[in-house]
């Protein structure tokens, strides 16, 4: 399953945070940072599991959103061989209704 991953730091290190979260992300799934603060992660994990997972590395103020995105995406200037890579992806299976 495909989930995006987007957040916004407001605490006093926001490197060494942007560090930790990223370095976590990696360990998850495959992934794409073709943006600043946002991610994509291929994973089978659940939004809620992926966030519980990656708030310990946030602080009182910073905020994230992770959701699950289907197959219906599209995307402008994000680079050589992205549609590729996410053609490659798994996004699962989404119920009706």
């Amino acid at each position: 399953m495909m989930y995006v991953i987007a957040y916004s730091l407001h605490g006093e290190d926001n490197e060494v945070t942007q560090e930790r979260i990223s370095a976590a992300l990696k360990t998850m799934g495959n992934w794409s940072n073709r943006m600043d603060d946002c991610w994509l992660l291929e994973s089978n994990s659940s939004a809620r599991r992926i966030r519980d997972h990656l708030k310990q590395f946030l602080g009182e103020r910073d905020r994230m959103f992770v959701a699950r995105i289907s197959r219906n995406w599209a995307g402008r200037n994000m680079g050589n061989g992205f549609p590729e890579w996410m053609g490659r992806r798994e996004f699962g299976d989404f119920p009706n209704g």
